[in-house]
């Protein structure tokens, strides 16, 4: 008799931690990763609108997934685990966001609407865009967006169908990807996460354990009436993240500004509180030497100082604004034949700012620097040779 409850003890503990197994990942261990399916227990299937039975799903040729709805959800006066929702009929197909966008490239690599709003615009070099349609892969695209950065934005990154093969060893045809936040209770249709069944090259996630994207991966299986299909679900932390300059930017991605992108010239500071000494002050990305060399480059000057020039200067003051837009760039020194080649500069490279932080949030600022240059005997600037912050941020002068 012992032996016998031994035996039942040993078996469900090795069923539970086969269950635990099948809906959680380590990513540190593929081998931790699920190996069987689930079939999505006491979901409920909803077709056109109206609940089925699971298994009747085989009798509706050209089903597709909708979306899955992972939070508890009463339909037809029972209470369901979740929802998973199909079409067959054009009328119910969901709208899909950023259907209409342009193809979006970073140094080369095509990417996905959803990465490129996760975009560290601070890194970027220059944005340049295409506007006649463009079709890649079967795809058309509404033109096409090309950022240059001089960092390794895919570092510690990896691609989804890497991550399929990798982590779930199930075949690409036969996947389908819901990709979704983490949270346990809805609050918005942004919750139900986004339906990936089509170009999975182009979406790659985070695996860095410095900055962990996907927390776990679990699988269901659904039988259509053209055969079985595999559900894998990314619970992705950055799911909802959305970087506010980047997603600004890319708001209407055609209508960007190539050139200053992240400058505003009409913004009215009427109503707005802006500071003129915070407790972290607004900062250009990697700092100012990074940032004068910057300056430089979009300038076409050489990054080391002219070794025989004339000395020079120029005070300038702006806006950074809490989502780290530049905006009221004005020059405070007597004017000079070249100082509208810095302020061009200056406009150009507004992407690399980071805002001023109070109480834990960005917030409007002021910034007052001094760029000192070298000309030649005829006035034209040979080099950028330092930026400096001359005056205490409270002796700043605020010309209306």
């Amino acid at each position: 008799m012992k032996s016998y409850v031994l035996f039942i003890f040993v078996l469900l503990f090795e069923v539970q931690a086969s269950a635990q197994s099948l809906y959680s990942a380590n990513l540190d261990s593929a081998s931790l990763f699920p190996t069987k399916n689930g079939h999505f227990e006491n979901y409920a299937f909803v077709l056109n609108g109206n609940v089925i039975e699971q298994d009747s799903l085989i009798n509706y040729p050209g089903t597709k997934l909708n979306t899955v709805f992972s939070y508890p959800i009463q339909l037809e006066r029972r209470l369901y685990s979740g929802a998973v929702y199909f079409h067959n009929k054009e009328y119910y197909t969901p709208p899909v966001r950023y259907a209409n966008d342009p193809a979006y490239f970073v140094n080369g690599r095509q990417v996905s609407p959803y990465r490129i709003r996760l975009l560290k615009i601070e890194a970027s070099n220059k944005i340049s865009k295409t506007i006649p349609d463009t079709t890649i892969d079967g795809k058309l695209y509404k033109g096409s967006i090309h950022i240059d950065t001089d960092e390794d934005v895919f570092a510690n990154r990896i691609l989804l169908p890497e991550l399929i093969e990798k982590y779930t060893h199930l075949p690409l045809e036969k996947v389908i990807v819901h990709w979704r936040g983490l949270g346990n209770r809805y609050t918005d249709e942004d919750d139900i996460g986004t339906i990936i069944d089509a170009g999975f090259p182009i979406h790659s996630f985070n695996l860095g354990k410095t900055d962990p994207g996907i927390r776990t991966i679990e699988i269901d299986r659904v039988r259509f009436a053209e055969g079985e299909r595999y559900v894998v679900h990314i619970v992705d932390n950055t799911y909802k993240w959305r970087n506010a300059k980047a997603n600004l930017i890319f708001s209407d991605p055609l209508a960007v500004d190539t050139i200053s992108p992240c400058y505003l010239p009409d913004f009215d500071e009427d109503g707005y509180s802006i500071f003129t000494s915070t407790e972290i002050s607004a900062q250009p990305y990697k700092g100012y030497k990074v940032y004068l060399k910057k300056l430089a480059t979009s300038m076409g000057l050489s990054a080391e100082k002219a070794p025989t020039a004339i000395r020079d200067s120029i005070a300038v003051q702006f806006v950074v604004l809490k989502n780290g837009m530049l905006s009221r760039l004005q020059s405070l020194s007597p004017e000079r034949a070249c100082h509208g080649d810095i302020l061009k500069a200056i406009k150009n490279n507004a992407c690399i700012w980071s805002p001023a932080i109070m109480g834990g949030r960005p917030v409007y600022a002021w910034v007052k620097m001094k760029i000192l240059y070298s000309t030649d005997s005829r006035g034209n600037i040979r080099s950028l040779d330092h930026i400096g912050i001359p005056y205490s941020i409270r002796e700043l002068k605020i010309n209306p």
